[in-house]
């Protein structure tokens, strides 16, 4: 059980992520590039949770979402 709820922790977290990049991102991201676990942009993918478990140790949601706007200049 405790599986299943990290998992679930770890998808609202992935939510609120997609959420920040999207409010925090000068480009305008459209929700549509968003899928579960990534971004889909003309020029590239970004595997969310990778960059999310990466990170995720040591920074806030909002620092992490900071980090990925300025690591692919969305």
């Amino acid at each position: 059980m405790d599986e299943t709820n990290d998992f679930l922790s770890n998808l609202k977290k992935l939510q609120d992520l997609k959420f920040l990049i999207y409010e925090f991102s000068k480009k305008r991201i459209n929700f549509r590039d968003f899928g579960i676990l990534n971004i889909e942009i003309p020029e590239k993918s970004i595997d969310l949770d990778v960059e999310f478990k990466q990170l995720k140790k040591d920074h806030t949601i909002e620092e992490i979402a900071w980090s990925i706007i300025k690591k692919y200049n969305l």
